[in-house]
């Protein structure tokens, strides 16, 4: 998926019970992509739509959030209902109060079976993955969830290769996030996949968030945010293939980190099969 794609349209599958931060951090962090503040259009590329998020749900009545646990005192309205909502590229499934009669819904299932089948990229966050493998969808794939819902998840899927100890997982099309929290972290990760590091590096800033808040904090204080390649360098050219911001440049005999692009956030450290990428900035200096 890549940037000439964009926009991009985001639903979000809402029902009585979902979790309130299951599915507002992924609300938060797509919309923040497009947020426009005077004062900072010039640190981005040219500001544009990238995503166009909005909410479904089954009908269009009234539907209670759950917070904190309890199921009541939020009331939302979803956008779109099942007969009218738009073409969906990323979907996301919040999870919540996971009823046994919303899992025997079959107009739910089926409608979020089709719905994930077409869309680019199926995002399910804490225990909407139990919704998700209710599908069929997370067969024989690696998969996470909030910890006190992993063996409902393997009951209704012992296919799943669960990883308990993963924020989110990442199967290409489908991405499965753990408990309520990590929802940003997924979305985020995201945001980076189909819009690019820039685009994460202004939700990070909008929302204050991670590693890319902490960029643009030291860039603000005239600090160092880059990181520098070794004389371990074997060539082996896949940092500069997988650099979002086009910062890596191949010299005669290693390749260099050109300080004015690096931001200190892409993966070009983790993919370096010697470790010769080193940064300060990411162990808290």
């Amino acid at each position: 998926m890549s940037n000439n794609e964009l926009p991009l349209r985001v639903g979000i599958f809402l029902f009585d019970g979902a979790d309130t931060t299951d599915y507002i951090g992924p609300y938060e962090a797509f919309s923040a992509v497009d947020y426009v503040s005077a004062k900072k259009q010039t640190m981005y590329q040219t500001p544009r739509t990238m995503y166009n998020v909005f909410t479904v749900s089954e009908t269009k009545k009234d539907l209670h959030a759950m917070a904190g646990g309890l199921v009541g005192g939020l009331v939302v309205k979803a956008e779109y209902d099942f007969n009218d909502c738009p073409e969906i590229d990323i979907l996301v499934i919040p999870g919540g109060a996971i009823t046994e009669e919303l899992l025997a819904n079959a107009n739910v299932i089926s409608w979020l079976e089709d719905r994930s089948k077409n869309a680019a990229i199926t995002l399910s966050v804490c225990t909407g993955a139990v919704l998700l493998a209710k599908t069929g969808l997370l067969s024989g794939l690696s998969a996470t969830t909030h910890h006190l819902a992993f063996d409902k998840l393997l009951a209704i899927e012992p296919t799943i290769m669960l990883k308990k100890d993963e924020r989110f997982v990442d199967n290409g099309h489908i991405i499965t996030a753990a408990g309520a929290t990590a929802g940003y972290d997924a979305a985020m990760h995201i945001v980076y996949k189909t819009a690019g590091g820039y685009a994460l590096l202004k939700a990070g800033e909008v929302l204050e968030y991670g590693n890319a808040w902490k960029s643009v904090q030291r860039k603000l204080a005239g600090l160092p945010v880059h990181r520098t390649i070794t004389n371990r360098c074997i060539k082996c050219g896949k940092c500069a293939k997988n650099c979002p911001f086009s910062a890596v440049v191949e010299g005669e005999t290693q390749f260099h980190i050109q300080v004015e692009r690096c931001v200190g956030i892409g993966p070009c450290a983790g993919l370096c099969p010697v470790g010769a990428i080193e940064s300060s900035f990411l162990v808290g200096h």
